[in-house]
């Protein structure tokens, strides 16, 4: 049965954000019709939590739905609430079967970048853990074609991670399937613009003159770096901070200031602002790391880079421009001018929606 008309859910459930896109299709034109993303600590919530927002993204996107169907990519499985990835893709995947079991189909994103139904996710459940980059590569490829590239880095940073994708020739070129992969080869750099602990960024700042040991205790978040630096404001901050406390400058300097055993009484706002700017430095430097190895690697089997362009996207993208720039790439796009900044915030979610769009074109569904 083919579908002329069809409503498409595209969910990115990941273990602290939630991000959903509500795409309708009609006769070849797709339409982007909602797209919700919200701040979503599973650690926090529970599997019983995440069942809740379901069911309130749904209400709120889906409650005139026709003839539709699920896609979903997921990270949540990482979450230390689950004893293994496995139960947590598991996990997950039931309570999407659970909220959308009136769906003609539900589909799970793998990391070939394919789609899955329940029937042949449960011979591999790791197939789809951490396969949210897939989705976003999915579309990549259909965005760098439109827009008259072949060859591009894909360059996301968001609250948590950063995810590299070389694109070459039009298709995606990656060593990495699954998350360790991924760490080993570069693709996956497990450094973000908000949550990632500053004690693991550095082990040393500037300090009067001097350099100084930090306390490893969680006194402050990259979040407080990008604060104190003037590349987020404080609605931009969306997960809890490190103290518990809010989301002035203010607070953001005292909590920087404790990561050498000081407070805002001992050390002036310049020199907290020195010691940010340091951290951020060396953030921005293990991003380039991460893209001058891919970069490495791709040299090595004969493909010339000089063409080469980044595609930065998230809440961490003025990172990844830097980090660009210093690779060496001498054009720098960012999506939100591809896509406009709203979708641009949810590109796996979108990805996962348009990949099952193609597959019932293809395909045709006729029942779960």
């Amino acid at each position: 049965m083919g579908y002329n008309t069809m409503d498409v859910i595209g969910l990115d459930i990941g273990g602290a954000n939630i991000k959903a896109v509500k795409v309708s299709y009609h006769l070849g034109d797709t339409h982007v019709v909602h797209i919700v993303r919200e701040y979503f600590p599973i650690w926090i919530k529970g599997i019983d939590g995440l069942r809740k927002k379901l069911r309130e993204i749904k209400d709120r996107i889906c409650s005139n739905c026709l003839n539709y169907f699920v896609g979903t990519c997921m990270t949540a499985e990482l979450s230390d609430i689950f004893p293994t990835k496995d139960i947590g893709v598991k996990s997950v995947v039931n309570v999407v079967e659970d909220v959308f079991s009136d769906a003609i189909r539900r589909f799970y994103v793998t990391y070939d970048m394919n789609l899955v139904d329940l029937s042949k996710l449960y011979s591999n459940p790791l197939s789809v853990a951490a396969a949210n980059w897939a989705a976003s590569a999915w579309l990549l490829e259909k965005l760098i074609a439109v827009q008259g590239y072949t060859n591009a880095f894909f360059i996301d940073i968001g609250s948590t991670t950063t995810t590299i994708i070389p694109l070459v020739n039009g298709k995606t070129l990656v060593r990495g399937k699954t998350d360790p992969e991924k760490l080993l080869y570069g693709e996956l750099v497990y450094i973000g613009t908000l949550r990632t602990d500053v004690s693991s960024i550095v082990d040393k700042v500037p300090f009067k003159g001097f350099y100084i040991s930090i306390c490893r205790e969680k006194f402050a978040l990259a979040g407080d770096v990008q604060l104190i630096l003037g590349y987020i404001e404080s609605s931009d901050y969306t997960t809890e901070t490190a103290d518990g406390r809010g989301k002035t400058l203010d607070e953001a300097l005292a909590r920087m200031s404790r990561i050498v055993c000081s407070d805002i009484d001992m050390l002036n706002q310049y020199e907290i602002k020195e010691i940010a700017r340091y951290v951020y430095e060396v953030q921005v430097n293990k991003v380039f790391n991460a893209i001058i190895q891919i970069r490495s690697w791709l040299a090595s089997i004969g493909i010339d880079l000089e063409n080469f362009v980044a595609i930065v996207a998230g809440i961490g993208k003025h990172i990844a421009t830097e980090a660009s720039r210093r690779a060496g790439f001498k054009k720098i796009i960012d999506i939100d001018n591809i896509l406009g900044k709203p979708l641009a915030s949810v590109i796996p979610a979108y990805g996962a929606a348009l990949m099952v769009i193609e597959a019932v074109k293809k395909n045709g569904f006729s029942g779960a």
